[in-house]
């Protein structure tokens, strides 16, 4: 099981739509929502997947204004619960306090022949490129690192501002307890290994004495997420799992995932999650229950317990886990015996 460049961690496992069933292509509904933001006697040109041959959407939908000249704008689906109605609603609100996103064009509505595809919605293209990611240099993987850093800090920033607003009670709020309660009442075949079950009682009275303030995020931090213009920030993407949660806890997947030289090995080899804990004054014992707990909720969603398919990955991450274990401060791990 090797991790996709997409990938997203919600604390919550079963938040998504299960099965997740978006329409096959562009359709004619499609088609009508996006002129229905266009000027009357616009017509589609062509809409594609920004990333072919991998993910259906977010389709990039080309449109020719009555006065000949074109337009681009995106079409987004999500498969997790909400989430295109979540984006919709923040969308507006994140543009008003000042960071650079996409505007909200038209819906999010049903597509009512795909009750299982989540809400659609219209928003237009930013410029810029994502992040170097896949496979990138170390001077591509130096500058993403930089600028992850930055993008990040703008979204924490914009915490208070938001509990402010009236679209914070749309927002989930996961605490680190609250994700292990989740692990617990999902339960499943990793409470038969020990390793698994042992984590997490020792981990519950670590948590408990955890009190960092929640933050705003977008709630998965992958590169592809933040687009730049080879030097600045150019915009911020993909809102549907935000929510408030622990600052520090979106860094874990860097050092679960490390394994993967496709693109997530990269945080590895340009010292990401280092670079993050230094800026914010974090110790590796504090960040340490963090990593412990991402671990648990990523084997239990996505690693099955035997299996030769899964077992490049299980082993990278239990052997991530056993190092998080190992990390936690004495004291804490003294109260957890």
């Amino acid at each position: 099981m090797a991790p996709l460049e997409t990938q997203a961690d919600p604390p919550d496992p079963d938040g998504g739509v299960e099965p997740w069933q978006p329409p096959d292509g562009f359709d004619a509904f499609q088609e009508a929502l996006v002129l229905s933001a266009c000027p009357v006697g616009s017509s589609v040109v062509a809409a594609s997947p920004y990333r072919p041959g991998y993910i259906q959407y977010p389709l990039r939908v080309q449109v020719r204004m009555p006065d000949g000249s074109e337009r681009v704008c995106a079409i987004k689906t999500s498969p997790e619960v909400g989430g295109a109605q979540r984006e919709g609603l923040l969308l507006p609100v994140l543009g008003r306090l000042g960071l650079t996103v996409p505007a909200l064009l038209a819906g999010p509505v049903p597509h009512p022949d795909y009750p299982h595809a989540g809400a659609l919605f219209v928003m237009s293209e930013l410029a810029g490129q994502p992040l170097p990611w896949i496979h990138p240099t170390l001077e591509e993987a130096d500058a993403t690192c930089r600028l992850l850093l930055e993008a990040v800090a703008a979204m924490h920033a914009l915490t208070e501002p938001l509990r402010r607003d009236p679209v914070a009670a749309r927002l989930p709020e996961h605490t680190l307890m609250g994700e292990l309660d989740g692990i617990v009442h999902k339960g499943g075949p990793w409470f038969g290994v020990d390793l698994f079950a042992g984590a997490v009682e020792r981990l519950q009275p670590v948590l408990e004495r955890i009190d960092t303030p929640l933050v705003f995020s977008n709630g998965d931090y992958n590169p592809l997420n933040f687009l730049w213009d080879g030097t600045w920030l150019t915009g911020w993407l993909d809102f549907t799992h935000a929510c408030f949660e622990d600052p520090h806890i979106g860094f874990a997947k860097f050092t679960i995932w490390a394994y993967d030289s496709f693109g997530w090995g990269a945080g590895a080899r340009s010292g990401l999650v280092e670079r993050y804990l230094v800026s914010r004054d974090v110790s590796r014992a504090e960040f340490a229950p963090r990593l412990a707990l991402r671990c648990l909720s990523l084997l239990q969603r996505d690693v099955s317990v035997t299996g030769d398919h899964d077992a490049h990955a299980r082993e990278a991450m239990l052997d991530v886990l056993r190092r998080a274990l190992n990390t936690l401060p004495r004291d804490w791990r003294e109260a957890s015996q």
